[in-house]
């Protein structure tokens, strides 16, 4: 039995059923990937809570790779082998139109006469001269003439024979230039306090997910939070919600400056910056009875519940103590709470734990201290904010835009660009010159009828009295 190995492999990687059941397969695995958390998406807090709380669905999970589902090896399977089998596809496409585009197919009465478009015109005139003729008006059209003898063919718009060739070659860019963008991306969050400056370095990150090719290629320029903006107005007095006004440094040089809010980010060298999540950042000192200085730092506070109360837990040094805080910013009574602008204050509720035992339980407003046991007192002393701003570097972002480009101009070819092909044979017998002549278009036939007529009325003219 004749078995040619290489043609089976052809036939397996082209067949458009396989395409059918590999993206069938992908948009399932898609959906699954949606609805089980994935833990290269998450904050680790975030995943990390999950599997606590669905112990056994966790463990089914991550044993069959569905918490690493865009990056498991059946993921990346199907995504290769739609890739295979489109360019397999777009292979065969390619020599198809080629062979299209250099063949001149001259053809004989017997099949113009089959074509829905067809005439034949009869006259007087002698052979050269009605190929003279015919040609004039062709080409006066915009089609491309060869003559072969007695026999013509006219082409117009050939390179419209290419168009579903380009759209699938630039699906198979995108599909690159995609996986690209994937294996080289880093993605992270960065907390910044007002004032804060952080250069940009795998360590500085409170969440980050790097792909296998990005091999630490931080760019390393400081980021600072000038300002934050709580509800941040435009010049049009437009509210667009918080906002945080970032400046990136590079050498000692302030290279960038930008407000980030909701839809609307900020890029620098491939860099892009989007708002995330804020809260309040109160500045608590702990201090020994002597004055002297223990430990201090500004407590990140988060608003778990939309309520307007950002809440913290913290340890204080090496001491042993821990603490945690409730604080919101509130109006003085004599204040006229209608008003926007109106000043507000902050105002802390502190409990300090020594060793799990409650040793304090008290109110602080700022700059105030209070005594949470015999030796050591802890003061209020400022109150920042600070934002989240999610972080993303993905060299493959620009080539998927070129690719969409592409793609969309490869759609204007095959919508827009339509070959059309014209077959003339001239024949002569007893004195009388006979033309038949067919043309037809490759889409869109039943429009094409109105200018093939115009060329055949044109034709007819130009015959009879011979001019155009």
């Amino acid at each position: 039995m004749d078995f040619n190995i290489t043609e089976k492999i052809s036939i397996f990687f082209k067949s458009r059923t396989l395409a059918i059941v590999l993206i069938l397969l992908i948009i399932i695995f898609s959906i699954i990937g949606t609805h089980i958390p994935q833990e290269s998406q998450l904050k680790p807090d975030v995943y990390n809570t999950w599997k606590t709380n669905h112990p056994t669905q966790a463990a089914i999970f991550e044993k069959l790779g569905f918490t690493h589902l865009f990056s498991s090896f059946i993921f990346l399977s199907l995504a290769l082998l739609l890739f295979i089998n489109t360019l397999f596809c777009t292979r065969n496409m390619l020599n198809s139109a080629f062979r299209r585009l250099g063949n001149k197919q001259y053809q004989k009465n017997a099949f113009i006469s089959g074509l829905e478009n067809s005439n034949v015109i009869k006259t007087e005139k002698e052979h050269k001269s009605v190929i003279s003729a015919i040609s004039y008006v062709l080409k006066s059209r915009g089609y491309k003439v060869s003559q072969e003898e007695n026999s013509i063919f006219a082409q117009k718009n050939r390179l419209g024979v290419m168009g579903t060739s380009l759209f699938h070659v630039c699906i198979l860019f995108i599909i690159a230039a995609s996986v690209y963008g994937s294996t080289g991306r880093m993605e992270g969050d960065m907390r910044l306090i007002e004032g804060q400056t952080l250069r940009e370095e795998h360590g500085n990150y409170m969440f980050i997910n790097e792909g296998p090719f990005f091999n630490e290629q931080h760019r390393k320029f400081d980021i600072s939070l000038e300002k934050f903006y709580p509800d941040y107005k435009d010049e049009a007095g437009t509210p667009l919600g918080p906002a945080g006004k970032l400046a990136i440094t590079e050498n000692g040089k302030n290279v960038k400056t930008g407000i980030v809010y909701l839809n609307n980010l900020m890029t620098y060298k491939g860099y892009t910056f989007l708002g995330n999540v804020y809260g309040l950042a109160p500045l608590l000192i702990l201090i020994n009875q002597d004055g002297a200085v223990i430990s201090g730092s500004y407590i990140t506070a988060s608003d778990l519940d939309n309520s307007g109360r950002y809440v913290a837990s913290f340890e204080m040094g090496d001491t042993g103590l821990e603490g945690g805080l409730m604080v919101y910013m509130t109006s003085p009574l004599t204040q006229k709470i209608t008003q926007s602008d109106a000043e507000q204050t902050p105002i802390m509720f502190l409990k300090v734990f020594d060793k799990g035992k409650e040793i304090y339980d008290g109110t602080l407003r700022l700059n105030e201290t209070a005594k949470i046991n015999d030796d050591k007192y802890l003061g209020f002393y400022g109150i920042k904010y600070w934002s989240n701003f999610y972080v993303v570097k993905d060299k493959g972002t620009l080539l998927v835009y070129a690719g969409i480009v592409l793609i969309t101009a490869s759609l204007m070819v095959i919508f827009f660009v339509i070959p059309k092909k014209v077959w003339v044979e001239v024949t002569n017998e007893g004195g009388i010159t006979e033309v038949y002549i067919g043309g037809r278009a490759d889409k869109f036939r039943s429009l094409y009828e109105e200018e093939y007529y115009d060329i055949i009325s044109k034709i007819e003219a130009r015959l009879s009295n011979g001019t155009d």
